[in-house]
């Protein structure tokens, strides 16, 4: 590789590590739900119908995004993404008592969508510029996507806190700051030219790959296979328990004893676990066999709602809390998983469409979220709740690790 692609590749990953810092703002919802609560009296299930809109348009969007691919440039879907975030917050700072479906049209299907297209044109377009590193490069990406709750869902409930500011002008400045950094990323970001090379590294670089690619699939192909339905049903049951818990994750640490202040620490603490697990994966899908990294994922998966379970049997704050650190750090392991196995068992050549088709798991995902709400208004229990997340997250396990490496 020469200096200057080496130098431009770094380059392009912190502006894409950025925009994603910013763009994850969306899984602090627990956060940014709670003045809509307080003002205009909506209950937990409409308000987890907003996340579950949002997750779905983030998925839809990612779709479109890896449709349009070869057609369009990653500058025009980056510039069409910031203005659908910027005109999603805008809107969403404007919602009145009688107005949640402007709140689900602007923050939930604008917003969500705009950031879903940021998603899979940085996760596809980075991973073109580090085929060396596929694992870590990915892992960098999803960690800063995990940890904007940490960073901007603290600051953004401090501002809402903060007399003379409030939740308007919070949303709004989210929707300015995360559009100005999408539109410069776009500005820059192009795909590698037909001259790239990763030179030296590049016998090294296969080594790192759990599986070897047989051959490209097209998305068509792809979807008739039975690792891509293991992994899609995979995904989309264990992606139930921390989904579920970013929407809950305040109320729940406060239901088991948790002052409010220390409930809203968590939830950003909560983020720091979805992001380590993130970068975490990533390297441990670069280092360890496929097989050994799928255990440890199905360890933890199962693990987190057990504990979940545990705090609510015995009413143990120091249970509750562990069980959302959890909860986090198991989200955190799936999003590298879903970014990976596309191109790992399907191929470099239609990766970008076939990872937003991949990454629909967050779909199905996203209801559970919303069926936690309705459970939870009708029961006054977070107990069936987790009940159900530890069935999901058992059945998801055995369909992980039921994906094997091709021979």
């Amino acid at each position: 590789m020469n200096n200057n692609n080496y130098k431009i590749r770094w380059f392009y990953l912190v502006l894409a590590s950025a925009a994603m810092l910013l763009g994850g703002i969306i899984y602090s919802w627990s956060i940014l739900k709670s003045p809509l609560a307080e003002e205009f009296g909506w209950n937990p299930t409409q308000l987890a119908l907003n996340f579950t809109i949002t997750i779905c348009s983030f998925g839809i969007g990612g779709l479109v995004s890896g449709i349009t691919s070869k057609k369009l440039s990653p500058r025009v879907r980056l510039i069409i993404a910031a203005i659908l975030v910027f005109l999603g917050y805008l809107l969403a700072s404007r919602v009145t008592a009688g107005g949640i479906g402007l709140l689900y049209f602007s923050y939930g299907i604008l917003g969500g969508f705009g950031i879903g297209i940021l998603y899979n044109v940085a996760v596809s377009t980075i991973g073109e510029w580090f085929p060396d590193r596929r694992g870590l490069t990915s892992g960098i990406l999803m960690m800063c996507f995990g940890f904007s709750t940490l960073i901007f869902g603290g600051l953004a409930g401090s501002l809402i806190a903060m007399p003379g500011f409030g939740w308007r002008k919070t949303y709004l400045l989210l929707g300015v700051c995360m559009a100005a950094i999408v539109f410069v990323f776009g500005l820059f970001i192009k795909r590698p030219g037909p001259d790239f090379a990763i030179g030296k590294a590049s016998p090294d670089a296969s080594k790192a790959s759990p599986v070897s690619v047989v051959r490209d699939y097209t998305a068509f192909e792809m979807i008739r296979t039975s690792t891509f339905w293991k992994t899609f049903i995979a995904l989309t049951l264990m992606s139930t328990i921390g989904n579920s818990a970013i929407s809950f994750a305040k109320d729940f640490a406060i239901s088991t004893g948790s002052a409010e202040t220390l409930a809203i620490a968590i939830v950003g603490i909560l983020s720091v676990c979805n992001g380590f697990a993130r970068i975490c994966s990533g390297a441990i899908y670069d280092i360890l066999p496929l097989r050994k990294t799928q255990y440890f994922i199905a360890f933890v998966m199962v693990l987190a709602p057990v504990v979940g379970l545990l705090a609510i049997v015995f009413s143990s704050k120091i249970l509750g809390i562990l069980a959302l650190l959890l909860c986090g750090f198991s989200y955190g392991l799936n999003p590298t998983t879903s970014a990976l196995y596309p191109k790992l068992f399907f191929g470099e050549k239609n990766y970008p469409l076939n990872f937003s088709i991949m990454n629909l798991t967050l779909i199905p995902t996203s209801f559970v979220a919303t069926l936690s709400g309705i459970i939870l208004t009708k029961t006054g229990s977070f107990l069936p709740v987790f009940a159900m997340l530890l069935a999901f997250a058992v059945i998801g396990s055995l369909s992980l690790l039921s994906v094997k490496e091709k021979k």
